[in-house]
C-alpha cells in the first residue's frame, strides 16, 4: 500500500524528461523577475517559490527513480 503513491508519481513523471524540471526552474525565476520588475510583488514572490519546487521534482525522480525499477 506504501508504495502506490510513488507509482503513481513515477508514472505521471516518467513521461517527462529530466531536463523539463531544470528548464521549469529557470523559467519561473525568469517570470518572476520579469513580474517583480512590473510591478507584480505579490505574484512575483509567488512564482519566485516555484524553482525549489522544480529542483526537488528532477532531484527525486532522478535518485529515486532509478532505484525503484
Amino acid at each position: 500500500m506504501a508504495k502506490q503513491p510513488t507509482d503513481q508519481y513515477f508514472r505521471i513523471t516518467d513521461q517527462v524528461p529530466g531536463q523539463v524540471w531544470y528548464w521549469a526552474s529557470l523559467a519561473s525565476i525568469l517570470a518572476s523577475a520579469g513580474l517583480r520588475l512590473a510591478g507584480k510583488n505579490d505574484l512575483s514572490l509567488f512564482v519566485g517559490q516555484w524553482p525549489p519546487t522544480f529542483i526537488l521534482f528532477g532531484l527525486f525522480h532522478k535518485l529515486v527513480g532509478d532505484n525503484q525499477r
